[in-house]
């Protein structure tokens, strides 16, 4: 008798669950990039009334007796799957046609090459992260800029993402400069100068970098070329980014990960021929984009373009195994797998040696999808499959309370056979 009432009570636990689930779902239709989950169910301890036999010489063998004692929750399971993709036309709104999350940060904002996340370029991991600083990750991509143009989430959480650099980056000091000095060498067949090509370099996010790169020289007297150039003045402007308009060495930093920043300003450093020397201007940034790698090219008011950053994704081993946080949010879990962080942009990296360092970089960018500016990705909630789960239930709900109250009744009669 107490055993159908406890299967009963039990039912009643595991629909009211798998409603609350349902009504979540239903809640979150609208939200973006909501991923909606479902129940699964598994019966409970069973009681064996009689064991189970073998066959004999005399007696066929026979099956075990077993009455159940009711139903439990075997899973909550979260649909990873990719939601519709929704057109808003606005820039710093962005989908993920793939596998990848966002990576999000709280604390400090994070310039200073000495002062970021740091990331394995060959296991592609997070190694460590500043003291108050901890990543989450998102697929919701409604970003917006604060008054200091950091890149931040509807929440408030700085979006990370690479600086970029060039081949041939000098790093000087930032105090005393740097100076290029190279000997006298000769040449034959000299161009005429008006033939020769200068390469622009700006800064901002990560550390400034710079590449000249003269393709024809003019016929000059023995001496010295050399320059002065201000690196890493993050107390000065904060906006430091190597920008190659060629983009035709431009790769972003893989081992450091940065809150990222649209600059009001970029410095540009142009070479003087005549002083044989580079100066530097602050140019306007009138406007920016949002590539399908992530790359961010700001537009500048003498019409050029500077690459500015890239926006870092990452995904999972088992994304369904993802904590769910609140705000859009999600963190990794003992069953999630750690977060597996997207190489950077470049030309071609995979087997080939980092210009700067000898770190070896390997490409494992084509999973994680590519990233759609002005448009951000809907729920996966199936209205239809809700409505019909939430039917399912209810009614299933309604079943389990006339066990408890049939069972009642029966021990009512057992207890009114003495009367």
């Amino acid at each position: 008798m107490s055993r159908g009432m406890n299967a009963g009570v039990s039912a009643l636990k595991v629909f009211q669950e798998q409603l609350d689930i349902v009504g979540n779902n239903i809640a979150n239709q609208s939200t973006t990039a909501y991923k909606n989950q479902s129940v699964n169910f598994e019966d409970s301890m069973n009681e064996n009334i009689k064991a189970a036999t073998g066959s004999s010489t005399t007696y066929g063998g026979t099956n075990p007796q077993q009455i159940g004692t009711g139903v439990d929750v075997a899973s909550i399971t979260t649909n990873t799957g990719k939601g519709g993709i929704n057109t808003t036309g606005q820039t710093l709104d962005n989908y993920i046609d793939g596998d990848g999350y966002f990576m999000v940060a709280s604390g400090k904002n994070m310039y200073d090459e000495s002062d970021c996340i740091k990331v394995d370029p060959e296991q592609h991991t997070i190694t460590s992260a500043p003291t108050g600083t901890t990543v989450h990750y998102t697929r919701d991509g409604s970003f917006h800029l604060d008054a200091d143009g950091n890149l931040l989430t509807a929440g408030g959480y700085k979006v990370l993402g690479y600086s970029m650099i060039g081949r041939n980056s000098i790093d000087p000091d930032a105090t005393s400069g740097n100076k290029i000095c190279g000997d006298f060498v000769s040449m034959s067949k000299m161009q005429d100068a008006s033939t020769a090509n200068e390469s622009t370099a700006t800064d901002t996010v990560g550390a400034s970098k710079l590449e000249d790169s003269i393709t024809a020289v003019t016929n000059r007297t023995a001496g010295n070329h050399s320059s002065d150039k201000d690196d890493k003045l993050y107390a000065n402007s904060g906006d430091i980014v190597f920008v190659d308009n060629q983009d035709a060495d431009l790769r972003a930093d893989n081992t450091n990960l940065h809150s990222l920043k649209i600059p009001k300003t970029v410095r540009k450093a142009y070479y003087n021929t005549i002083d044989k020397a580079f100066e530097f201007k602050d140019v306007a940034v009138t406007g920016f984009s949002i590539s399908g790698t992530g790359l961010i090219t700001a537009t500048l008011s003498d019409n050029s373009t500077a690459a500015i950053g890239q926006i870092a994704t990452a995904n999972f081993t088992n994304p369904a195994g993802l904590n769910k946080i609140g705000g859009n949010l999600v963190d990794p879990s003992a069953n999630s797998g750690s977060a597996i962080v997207k190489s950077g942009y470049a030309k071609a990296i995979d087997g080939k040696t980092d210009y700067n360092t000898d770190v070896t970089l390997k490409d494992n960018s084509g999973s994680f999808g590519a990233i759609t500016s002005g448009a951000l990705e809907s729920s996966n909630v199936d209205l239809a499959q809700q409505f019909t789960d939430m039917i399912t239930a209810s009614r299933a709900y309604e079943a389990s309370g006339k066990i408890i109250t049939t069972q009642d009744e029966i021990l009512q009669k057992l207890v009114n056979l003495k009367q």
